[in-house]
């Protein structure tokens, strides 16, 4: 399913929720300015830049168009500004042409334009439409790389705009991959910022990314929800293009819903609306869709039909994913009708698109990511090849015999031969779905066990490229805990009790870090350490890390009172806190893990050593950073004890605080 990025715009916002006649009224105004050559210059450049951003998306040609002017005025008069704006709307008139190649070249040219300027909101900007061209281009591990660089600059320069959009491309990567929870929680993240910044478009955006994965996930009235709130708000923004989208999706949920009149008017708006804008790709997605209804209606002559235009419309837009969705509905569609003859020449084709497809995918690195699907679908390739040699000797015999006796004997022979085929086509058919089930269970418990071991965000790129970059941090909180009376309690335990009380700990901290957003890093024997802040800077904050480490001290209060009354030997626990710098990766071949490392987290142990049981130690750094934290009700979230300056090892004197919640004060 094709989910259109969130183009990011950062010199202007485009006018919403006004009625057709005021559009008509500002643009004739923006097309009298633009003609009046005696205006100034800026007031021109600012009118052309309007008209070629708003034409590009339903009129690329023109767009493009109007763009170059826009582009040519700027380089006279060393606009530097209007010459990044012209850059970027030519990369998406590019883009909408399906000219992917050509868009990355504007792009490039935008970012060095951006740079220039020293402008890091357009730098991280097109960062991230760049990860939308290496996306359709099939390169998916560049397209996380750029996502990558946006998300720290935007982090950086606490810009939710375009953490709003970079978020929604990182779903979209993650659609890609096939990873559809991992996609949900970044469409989730997007469309949260947008409804903050109350943005209209982001929001339809998300809600449009959201529909599309609830759908996936079968979770079909969400999505229709999901799809008509967007249609609202595309509609108020007069979007054709997006439109024509959430219908098409629409269309699909209510054909499987089973109001297939609702379905069927569905995609009649959206052939309606992407015909007239000369959208290829959604068009073949509409006659696609149109013609998985009439199969499932049982009207083959119609899936005949639709398909077939699709078909004709993909070949010559050189549309591979779209031509394979066709031919296999074709083959479908004809079997259906009982023409095995087309259903044949039919199959054939979208054996061919599919191997175009392989062929492409195998020359990128995200391949390894499928190698799953490959061995599936060429597990079918060889059945139906099988299939295809039968038909191709039983077609060349009978053209080959002239008499009317051995036509009926051989047209006899072959029905009976299509029935064995067909029934050994199905056998195989069954054995590919239980073993697409059993690839698919075991993949899941694969990316279980990795994302236990690993983030998420590790995880998906130690798949996607074999190894994950380390990366640098600028703030991260990062908190130690440690056992007093460890090696007391090992003498009075045995080796499972011991265990097994180090486990009940270890898993109530696992409960409340991951609650908390907070990254477990490692135990070293009675030692736990965790850091927030990483490896998505927005998932927690240092605030989160002192209330973790609070409620690890309550529970293990409450955890003492119980072994105390069992007249069992118990833990009291000491936690420190600092925040700053930090590198993270992943260390080793063999039994690798995720780690941190920098000064950062030797002033963390410090801060847990110098503190004392039954206490929260901080570092002024931390304080800083929490001291003027407030609840809902406007009171104070924590309350502070000054040590003054404390010694800890290697650091010398540090300033530090003993910090507990202020209800607990009170």
């Amino acid at each position: 399913m094709d989910r259109p990025p969130l183009l990011r715009r950062l010199a202007f916002a485009l006018a919403v929720n006004l009625s057709a006649a005021g559009c008509l009224a500002q643009t004739d105004s923006l097309w009298t300015v633009w003609r009046n050559v005696s205006a100034p210059d800026s007031a021109r450049l600012k009118a052309i830049q309007q008209l070629a951003w708003r034409t590009v998306f339903e009129l690329p040609d023109s767009g493009i168009a109007l763009a170059n002017e826009q582009l040519a005025l700027a380089n006279r008069v060393k606009d530097i500004e209007a010459q990044y704006e012209a850059y970027t709307t030519l990369a998406v008139g590019a883009s909408m042409k399906s000219d992917h190649s050509t868009a990355l070249g504007h792009l490039q040219q935008g970012l060095a334009t951006a740079q220039a300027m020293k402008d890091r909101k357009r730098e991280a900007n097109t960062y991230s439409n760049m990860s939308n061209v290496y996306k359709n281009l099939g390169d998916l591990p560049q397209a996380l790389e750029q996502l990558r660089k946006s998300l720290r600059i935007d982090t950086e320069l606490g810009n939710k705009e375009g953490l709003a959009g970079t978020y929604n491309n990182i779903g979209n990567v993650h659609t890609e991959l096939g990873d559809l929870q991992l996609a949900l929680e970044n469409y989730q993240r997007s469309a949260q910022l947008a409804d903050e910044l109350d943005n209209t478009r982001g929001r339809a955006q998300a809600l449009l990314n959201l529909g599309a994965t609830h759908l996936e996930l079968g979770q079909l009235d969400t999505a229709l929800a999901e799809f008509r709130s967007s249609l609202t708000l595309y509609k108020a923004m007069g979007r054709k293009l997006e439109q024509g989208m959430a219908f098409n999706n629409m269309g699909r949920v209510l054909g499987q819903l089973g109001d297939t009149r609702q379905a069927f008017a569905s995609l009649d708006s959206a052939e309606a609306l992407l015909g007239a804008i000369g959208s290829m790709r959604q068009l073949v997605r509409t006659y696609i869709n149109r013609g998985n209804l009439h199969l499932d209606e049982g009207r083959f002559a119609q899936a005949v039909d639709a398909c077939s235009y699709g078909a004709k419309l993909a070949n010559d837009h050189a549309l591979l994913q779209q031509v394979r969705e066709c031919e296999l509905c074709l083959t479908q569609a004809y079997e259906g009708l009982g023409d095995y003859r087309r259903a044949f020449l039919a199959q054939r084709a979208y054996q061919q698109a599919n191997d175009s497809l392989l062929e492409l995918n195998d020359s990128k690195e995200v391949a390894r990511m499928e190698v799953a699907r490959i061995f599936q679908e060429r597990m079918l390739a060889d059945s139906l090849n099988n299939v295809q040699e039968r038909y191709t000797r039983e077609l060349a015999y009978q053209e080959n015999l002239g008499q009317e006796r051995d036509r009926r004997n051989i047209l006899l022979f072959s029905s009976l031969g299509v029935l064995l085929v067909a029934g050994g086509l199905w056998a195989r058919l069954r054995f590919m779905r239980r073993s697409r089930a059993a690839i698919t269970q075991e993949k899941d418990r694969s990316d279980e066990l990795l994302h236990n071991i690993l983030p998420r965000e590790v995880a998906s790129e130690l798949k996607l490229k074999g190894h994950a970059a380390a990366q640098h941090f600028d703030q991260a909180t990062i908190l130690f805990t440690d056992f007093k009376g460890f090696t007391q309690a090992s003498e009075k335990l045995s080796p499972q009790e011991l265990v097994e009380e180090l486990n009940v700990c270890f898993k109530a901290f696992d409960r409340i870090v991951t609650a908390r957003g907070i990254e477990k890093i490692k135990t070293i024997g009675d030692a736990y350490m965790c850091a927030g802040g990483l490896p998505d800077p927005l998932a927690s904050t240092p605030a989160d890390v002192v209330h973790a480490a609070l409620e690890m001290q309550a529970f293990m209060r409450e955890r003492k009172k119980d072994r105390d009354a069992a007249g069992k030997p118990a833990f009291e626990m000491r936690a420190g806190i600092h925040t700053g710098p930090v590198v993270a990766g992943i260390v080793g071949l063999a039994k690798f893990q995720y780690d941190i490392w920098g000064d950062t987290v030797n002033t963390a142990s410090r801060m847990e050593s110098a503190g004392e049981v039954g206490q929260v130690n901080i570092s002024a750094t931390t304080y800083q950073l929490v001291r003027d934290q407030r609840t809902s009700s406007g009171n104070a979230e924590f309350v502070f004890v000054p040590r003054g300056k404390v010694e800890a090892k290697g650091k010398g004197a540090m300033e530090m605080y003993f910090v507990r919640r202020s209800s607990e004060v009170a």
